[in-house]
């Protein structure tokens, strides 16, 4: 039996939980400023995340950035994922061009972000209902 299946500190677990609530946070941040793309057919929505996928990597910004997170909330809302991987080359090539020092500081943040996230979940966890009484 697998020890650490459904164990809250397995890192596995606790990156799977964090993106997840990364994108949700994303799409809630999307619904609350009006769904601009609600009318955009899917293959539009696809051609227009790799645009923005490719235009975001050319330069980063947060309004590319924005763009390119509205169009994956998008498509999850219309229960399809960003096409991936007609990015992903341009996303490696992306990851070997970065340097160190700048990699180690994202991974850092990264790191930093769920530190906080999981410190959340640990506050709002309720840990008595496995106190025996």
């Amino acid at each position: 039996m697998d020890e650490t299946a459904g164990d809250p500190r397995d890192p596995e677990a606790m990156v799977k939980a964090f993106l997840q609530h990364k994108i949700t946070e994303q799409m809630q941040d999307y619904l609350t400023r009006g769904r601009r793309f609600a009318k955009v057919d899917d293959g539009r929505l696809n051609k227009d995340w790799i645009i923005a996928v490719r235009s975001w990597l050319a330069h980063k910004d947060r309004t590319k950035e924005r763009m390119m997170d509205d169009l994956a909330a998008e498509l999850r809302l219309c229960k399809l994922e960003p096409p991936y991987g007609a990015v992903e080359q341009e996303l490696a090539g992306r990851s070997a061009k970065t340097n160190e020092a700048e990699r180690k500081k994202v991974q850092r943040e990264i790191a930093r972000e769920i530190d906080e996230f999981m410190s959340e979940i640990d506050r709002s966890f309720d840990y008595s209902v496995f106190r025996s009484g």
